[in-house]
């Protein structure tokens, strides 16, 4: 029997194309809100078993998740794929789509973390996708929703994989390069190319990397190198540019 893999956004683009890659492998418990068009696509592939879900209502993505974890048992691996990309400028930005925006990308990967990762550490082992871009590193004009919840999601991911990474749960993020899809119609490269980083970060022993982001085969540096920067101190680092003569205030003991 093959493992079970929970894979959220399934209906099309690189959710798709990752439910019918790994179902070679693994279980797909394949999840989105159009049940019809993942039914249709998955139809002739046993390996891949479509589940409705809005990840907008948090109850129900809980209510959904103890259907699958009774049905399949505790699913070891996830990928958090789904998302919305919600273009405006920041001066017409209506501040409910940035609202809409973090409950899909950032929110609900979270919920789905505290609905896998006891199971996981019950087992001893994890492996945890988030599907994430470049958009929060460089930051596109009227890219403001999309940016900042993918920012959101990468820091989420970061801590948790701080906090369970005693429990050989390998927590990373992944993003699949300008691949074609509903979002992005225009991209140059095929959903596939992102199928090799996500069989590596699938992959990986106990050693391997957590908390880290990975784009087509490279790892990606999240954080600028400060060097010994003194946080609590107050006190910054030979990397870092002083921009005012005098030393910060600091209250006398």
């Amino acid at each position: 029997m093959a493992e079970p893999l929970v894979l959220t956004g399934a209906s099309s683009g690189i959710g798709r194309s990752l439910a019918h890659h790994l179902a070679d492998e693994y279980h797909v418990i394949a999840l989105s809100r159009r049940i019809e068009r993942m039914e249709a696509a998955f139809d002739e592939n046993p390996d891949v078993t479509p589940y409705a879900l809005d990840l907008q209502k948090f109850d129900t993505i809980r209510n959904r998740m103890a259907e699958i974890r009774e049905t399949h048992g505790d699913p070891l691996y996830l990928i958090n794929n789904a998302g919305i990309n919600i273009s405006a400028e920041i001066a017409h930005l209506d501040p409910k789509e940035v609202l809409r925006s973090m409950r899909v990308n950032a929110l609900a990967p979270i919920v789905l973390f505290q609905e896998v990762l006891p199971g996981m550490a019950d087992a001893g082992f994890g492996r945890v996708i988030n599907v994430t871009s470049g958009a929060p590193l460089n930051c596109p004009e009227g890219a403001g929703p999309y940016s900042s919840s993918k920012g959101a999601l990468n820091s989420l991911t970061v801590t948790a994989a701080a906090e369970w990474e005693d429990e050989n749960i390998k927590i990373n993020l992944m993003s699949p390069g300008p691949c074609r899809t509903e979002m992005a119609p225009e991209g140059p490269l095929d959903p596939a190319a992102c199928h090799p980083t996500v069989d590596y970060l699938l992959s990986i022993d106990e050693d391997g990397p957590t908390g880290r982001f990975f784009w087509l085969g490279y790892e990606v540096p999240l954080f600028p190198e400060l060097g010994d920067v003194q946080w609590m101190e107050g006190i910054g680092s030979e990397q870092m540019t002083r921009v005012l003569d005098r030393e910060p205030y600091r209250p006398k003991p």
